[in-house]
């Protein structure tokens, strides 16, 4: 980066006489950059990759001051050391032909939903019951942080979940690169699997087509698909500012950023030779975001006096989930007390109510009872430029009285069935079918015979997609399964028909039906779903109550969003959660301390 950002403090001071900008040439890492700054040697960090977390911890903790990351051009599509976007490649002979951001992390995570056949990813015949050979670097170097490459999937894919424990590890070594020799190790197996860059390709592997989420298009990595920010995994560089203790930048830093990110920076990109590409009109627009109100930085984007999720007699409004009025108002009760003057305006009809709320900002955040779609992620990320900021807020209940509860798999009180594991449970639902009948469960007799009937919720319902993108690993129901609008539809069914095996709200259960128990891995025993075990996070078919937060947070307002999301995720805010109707479980100790630290990560906590 370092001949680009000297070409761009060269034109700056020569508009700006009077300013200094100096751009060494003698580092070669953004590492170094890292121990300039916490050594107070610099006041900028040129970052080709994300940042690692434990740098700007570091920097936290050395400087007193928060890492300000501002995106400035998009990496290259396929130039050496250049930022260069990564492309998934398979066996010339894999008959693949794309993979969405989901169905790629779950190729590559650690967990229930990780596919182990390539059938699980929608191929058939002799390909469906061939094993997936996962192919790739090491997940952390001895340093503590994962390679660069890594830390991108890391944010872009996995995105909390840990490498799957199988991966085949590629190093350096007998003149090949790591990236040459997961390339390598794909051309030499039918079942790889792996990621590299675009300029690694060799005749015997081929490239797959990626789409941000189910229903979206499928984009090859090309350059111009790179450089339109279509690609899923094109990749960005950076700035890193150590901000104020107020979070604002120096006259300086904000004046040379708005030149960067203005059409005159923007068109020096074009003529370095790196091949980086300039920022797409989204992309450029979330820039300026970042830098919004942060004191000197005004002038960079201007906004009006009053955010849009500010109404005309001050209210704060929230837009969200219906369920979640009885524990917000008594939230917003508690923060009123710290914050005088705070009243919260609470639009509350539904779910699916919040993302474009959020997306538009005329809600402070998002309660919401699901996970955006990805259709909504995509539709968000289009808008805004980058994905939200999820929290877990709450378990899921076990009182009739509430629209969210914990999943459970119901049987007729007939089937002498009273286990399963999950491997059993996706072998009955999702494609392909490997599982049919009593015998393969462990029944005898003549429920050895048994030929299962799988129902449940919709596939286009909440918990029709919840178990497809958390426990399927994205594969699609089985033709025979048979899905239904409500919980209330699915026990129905379950007591009318002996042979039935369905999943429907844990928190419906009647004695006309009975529920399953499910054997944890490494028997370690069984779980029905107790209250003691959802909040452990045992029971693997637990949900949660979210909210969303804008991303990056750096605009103006971000900080009250932050304070409100900071009690909820307190003791006293759990607290108030737990005593709430209808009676949604408050997180584990450990969880609020996960989810605080994600929070402070992700810049609030200034």
């Amino acid at each position: 980066m370092q001949p680009l950002v000297a070409a761009w403090a060269r034109a700056f001071v020569a508009r700006q006489p009077g300013e200094v900008i100096a751009v060494p040439a003698g580092t070669r890492y953004s590492a170094a950059g890292v121990a300039a700054v916490a050594a107070g040697q610099a006041n900028c960090i040129t970052f080709a990759r994300e940042p690692f977390v434990a740098e700007q911890e570091m920097l936290r903790k050395a400087t007193g001051r928060a890492l300000l990351i501002v995106p400035v051009a998009g990496g290259s599509y396929a130039t050496p050391h250049g930022t260069f976007a990564l492309a998934i490649y398979v066996n010339r002979r894999n008959p693949l032909r794309g993979l969405s951001a989901s169905q790629l992390a779950a190729v590559f995570a650690q967990g229930a939903p990780s596919p182990a056949r390539w059938g699980q990813l929608g191929l058939g015949g002799a390909w469906a019951q061939r094993p997936i050979h996962v192919y790739g670097m090491t997940p952390l170097r001895a340093s503590g942080n994962p390679p660069g490459i890594v830390n991108f999937l890391d944010r872009r894919l996995l995105r909390g979940q840990i490498w799957r424990r199988d991966l085949r590890i590629q190093s350096d070594g007998n003149g090949t690169s790591t990236l040459a020799g997961i390339v390598r190790k794909v051309a030499a197996d039918p079942d790889g699997i792996g990621y590299s860059g675009f300029a690694y390709a060799t005749p015997a592997v081929r490239a797959v087509p990626l789409s941000s989420g189910a229903g979206e298009p499928f984009h090859a990595g090309t350059p111009a698909s790179v450089a339109a920010g279509r690609y899923l995994l094109g990749r960005t560089i950076y700035l890193g500012f150590p901000a104020s203790t107020g979070g604002d930048l120096s006259p300086a830093a904000c004046r040379f950023l708005s030149f960067i990110l203005g059409a005159d920076g923007q068109r020096l990109i074009a003529r370095d030779s790196m091949h980086f590409n300039a920022l797409t009109p989204v992309q450029a627009r979330a820039a300026r975001a970042t830098l919004a109100g942060r004191g000197h930085c005004a002038s960079v984007d201007p906004r009006s006096a009053r955010p849009a999720y500010v109404e005309a007699d001050g209210a704060i409004r929230i837009v969200g989930y219906n369920d979640m009025r009885w524990m917000l108002e008594a939230l917003d009760r508690a923060f009123a007390r710290s914050h005088p003057g705070i009243r919260f305006d609470l639009v509350l009809k539904g779910t699916r109510t919040a993302p474009a709320a959020l997306a538009d900002g005329s809600s402070l955040f998002a309660p919401m009872g699901a996970e955006f779609t990805e259709q909504e992620l995509q539709r968000y990320r289009q808008r805004e430029g980058a994905s939200p900021l999820l929290f877990r807020v709450a378990h899921a209940a076990l009182d009739p009285r509430a629209r969210s509860s914990p999943l459970a798999v119901y049987v007729n009180p007939a089937n002498p069935l009273r286990t399963i594991s999950m491997r059993q449970l996706r072998a009955i639902f999702a494609t392909p079918a490997r599982l049919t009948h009593g015998a393969q469960l462990g029944l005898r007799g003549s429920w050895a015979h048994w030929r299962i009937h799988p129902c449940g919720l919709a596939a286009d319902t909440a918990l029709g997609v919840f178990m497809r993108r958390h426990h399927f690993g994205g594969a699609p129901y089985v033709d025979s399964y048979r899905g239904f609008r409500e919980s209330a539809q699915v026990l129905r069914q379950v007591a009318a028909d002996p042979a039935a095996l369905c999943l429907a709200d844990l928190n419906q259960a009647d004695p006309s039906v009975r529920v399953v128990g499910i054997r944890l891995p490494a028997g370690v025993g069984v779980t029905r779903g107790s209250r003691q075990d959802i909040v452990s996070g045992r029971y693997p078919l637990n949900r949660f109550l979210y909210v969303y937060l804008r991303a990056p947070v750096a605009r103006p307002g971000d900080s009250l969003a932050c304070a409100y999301l900071g009690l909820m995720l307190s003791a006293p805010g759990q607290r108030i959660i737990a005593r709430a109707a209808p009676g949604y479980l408050s997180l584990s100790s450990a969880g609020q301390t996960f989810e605080q630290q994600r929070l402070r990560l992700a810049g609030c906590g200034r």
